[in-house]
């Protein structure tokens, strides 16, 4: 799709501007999954702790490495206590990774 792109030689401005909107881009992906993460936390409430949803959400969405290690030090960053409680959301999911016998 872009092909042509390369074949053309930009000019100083124009691929500033292309690098600027490429990395505000990224950085709206990686917001995103870090929104992702925060909602998948607080719907599971306790059921899991903040390190086993993490893997959780990186498993499901097939991040790479890079990304994943950015989005989990963005979610980090978001707290000052990586052990500090989420915010309480709906509990519409409590207990779904609890057997029947506990």
């Amino acid at each position: 799709m872009f092909n042509w792109l390369r074949r053309r030689r930009l000019s100083a401005g124009a691929r500033k501007r292309m690098l600027l909107v490429s990395a505000r881009a990224e950085e709206a992906i990686i917001e995103t999954h870090v929104s992702n993460i925060i909602d998948l936390l607080v719907n599971i409430g306790d059921e899991v702790d903040l390190d086993r949803g993490v893997e959780l959400y990186v498993e499901m969405m097939s991040l790479d490495e890079t990304l994943a290690a950015t989005v989990t030090n963005r979610l980090l960053a978001r707290f000052e206590d990586p052990d500090a409680r989420l915010p309480r959301g709906a509990r519409r999911f409590k207990d779904v990774f609890r057997s029947e016998d506990r």
